[in-house]
């Protein structure tokens, strides 16, 4: 079953720049490691078992070699963006099991196939993914992942940063759909999530529908009329629109933010959140709201 969010997938062109950006922005960023066989490489922004990944390619070539669609897909959207989100992982603690859903339910999906990366300390991470629709990046579902190393030991080689922009841990994503009820369908009856509400989000120009997971919630979002959720579908497609971080105190993030330079405006669906400015954060939308009130 579904256990809890993984992390989500910010591709960037430049790695290294990307490290720096986001450093920039008070989180804690440290380098992941490479993908055997995929061309990919990747740094980590760690809360606690739930984590951002900083992704991008190191060898084209390999990337477009890599299993499936998945690196030319990547190349694709670095065709048409700097970078942005293009993806995000749940945890299950039976792969298999996920795999039959989708069958069973008419998504196809390829079966459960293993990856690993080594660590720049040589520890080896190693897991399983199960890719509905054999593709990970800009797609309205989440791939699946099942850790092959105990949660205890991976918190160990890669320790939950130290935010000084206050970022706890991850409280939810957007994902921009073009059909609203088959992608609620699918949430439904393909992924098992139960529908916890339906609503209008005057300002996105969006309608909205919510499913929640343990404390934190995924919102399907299709446009009303002209808004970002529109102009993100006209540029990249269906797919991640935003993540939602939860902060300690959220006046100390604005302070911090302040502080540095750090461009924000307040969340256009939140009073006691702040959006950070994608230009600052690899082309991605990433709000930090008040923790007690996700």
């Amino acid at each position: 079953m579904i256990t809890r969010f993984d992390h989500t997938v910010i591709a960037v062109r430049d790695l290294d720049a990307a490290i720096s950006a986001y450093r920039a922005l008070g989180f804690e960023v440290n380098p992941g490691g490479r993908h055997t066989g995929m061309g990919t490489y990747n740094a980590i922004i760690r809360f606690g078992l739930d984590y951002i990944e900083l992704l991008s390619v190191y060898d084209r070539a390999e990337a477009e070699r890599g299993r499936g669609l998945a690196g030319k897909t990547l190349l694709e959207f670095f065709e048409k963006q700097e970078g942005g989100l293009v993806g995000y992982a749940l945890a299950t603690d039976d792969i298999q099991q996920e795999a039959e859903r989708f069958r069973s339910a008419g998504l196809g999906a390829a079966e459960p196939f293993a990856m690993q990366r080594m660590r720049p300390d040589g520890h080896l991470l190693s897991w399983s993914l199960l890719v509905p629709g054999g593709v990970s990046w800009r797609r309205r579902w989440p791939f699946f992942i099942h850790w092959d190393v105990p949660d205890e030991q991976r918190l160990a080689w890669e320790k939950p940063g130290a935010h000084a922009n206050g970022a706890a841990r991850w409280a939810g994503i957007s994902v921009g759909v073009h059909d609203l009820e088959s992608a609620v369908d699918l949430y439904q009856r393909q992924i098992g999530l139960a529908l916890a509400q339906r609503d209008d989000v005057p300002a996105l120009a969006a309608r909205r529908a919510t499913f929640h997971l343990g404390s934190s919630s995924i919102d399907l979002l299709t446009p009303m009329g002209e808004g970002p959720v529109q102009r993100m579908l006209a540029t990249v497609g269906e797919g991640p629109f935003e993540v939602r971080l939860a902060v300690k105190d959220l006046n100390q993030t604005r302070a911090f933010l302040m502080q540095h330079g750090i461009h924000f405006t307040p969340a256009p669906t939140s009073m006691d959140a702040l959006l950070l400015s994608p230009d600052q954060a690899a082309g991605a939308r990433i709000v930090l709201a008040q923790q007690s009130n996700m």
